[in-house]
């Protein structure tokens, strides 16, 4: 019997600040498709003419930042009614936004870091600053990041007052509202799944990022040898399996599809969640395929397993 081979368009690259990390994540997961199963074709966002026109069988996305990885490309291909991999609009639209999924954990008991919000519409002057980090975060070190970007861009560790003012100048050149956050020394950890919230969901290996940097920015993300992952992350069995179910717990209150990828700050016996990535990076360096890879999931049967998933969600 002879199988009608799947039409996939790859999308990739985009208009946002990740557009090479996308490039690199798309020819990534064009090159583990099996051209016997597939139909491979890639498409940037400025091509959406060519979904509208080819209906491909399903696409692939691989879009980083806001207009890929935000909730807009997925309702835009739920009106062409075009299956897709990955999160849906609100779980997209709600992982991407810092402050509103903090909002959302803190209401079924995930453990998040205190923050403060700041709107680029505020007039506030730098002793108040001052004095709300100070009260809310308890002093510094302080972390600020812009509240929907990925991939550390606007990102900056803060230790004295007289860095604060530029550091938040700098998160706003990125996005209009800006989360800070103290600044907790721990191991840094991530905690991959695969799957459905409405079926069953699969936790990957926990990994263990060891920064060459400061912290993990852009250059620890991406350049081979920025960082070392070890594969488990060197924890308590205990802890491990803590990770692994708040991940699940994530991953079901967001309402993901698909996939995601929480990173997780573990200090002492106490676990926080940073963020999640509803698509994660597949990047040579990334870190679902190598937790994939310790699973025994190959890249190929994960990009599989990914585009089976989008093809069997019944709500789509």
């Amino acid at each position: 019997m002879i199988h009608k081979k799947l039409d996939v368009v790859v999308l990739m690259g985009g208009n946002s600040h990740e557009r090479e990390v996308s490039l690199s994540t798309g020819k990534q997961i064009m090159a583990a498709l099996n051209p016997e199963k597939y139909n491979i074709t890639s498409a940037d966002v400025k091509d959406i003419m060519y979904l509208y026109e080819h209906k491909p069988d399903v696409v692939f996305i691989a879009l980083h930042g806001p207009g890929g990885e935000d909730g807009c490309i997925q309702g835009t291909l739920e009106t062409l009614g075009i299956p897709y991999t990955g999160s849906g609009v609100l779980a997209s639209a709600l992982a991407m936004d810092k402050k509103m999924s903090k909002l959302l954990f803190r209401a079924v008991n995930i453990p998040v870091l205190p923050h403060i919000d700041l709107h680029q519409s505020q007039q506030i002057s730098s002793e108040e600053l001052y004095n709300l980090v100070l009260d809310e975060l308890h002093g510094f070190p302080v972390f600020i990041k812009p509240n929907s970007q990925g991939s550390t861009f606007g990102c900056s560790m803060v230790d004295t007052h007289c860095e604060l003012e530029s550091a938040i100048s700098n998160a706003f050149d990125y996005d209009s509202v800006v989360i800070v956050e103290p600044y907790i020394k721990g191991t840094e950890i991530t905690v991959s799944v695969l799957g459905n919230s409405h079926g069953a969901l699969k936790s990957l290996p926990a990994i263990e990022i060891v920064p060459k940097s400061q912290y993990y920015d852009y250059h620890s993300k991406y350049i081979q040898g920025g960082s070392e992952h070890i594969i488990p992350a060197r924890l308590s069995n205990a802890l491990l399996h803590e990770a692994e179910q708040i991940a699940l717990r994530c991953h079901a209150s967001l309402g993901c599809k698909g996939m995601s990828r929480t990173d997780i700050i573990v200090s002492g016996d106490k676990l926080y969640v940073l963020e999640v990535n509803t698509i994660p990076g597949m990047t040579p360096t990334s870190l679902l395929p190598q937790a994939a890879a310790a699973a025994g999931i190959s890249f190929t049967d994960l990009v599989d397993h990914i585009i089976c998933d989008a093809l069997t969600d019944v709500r789509r």
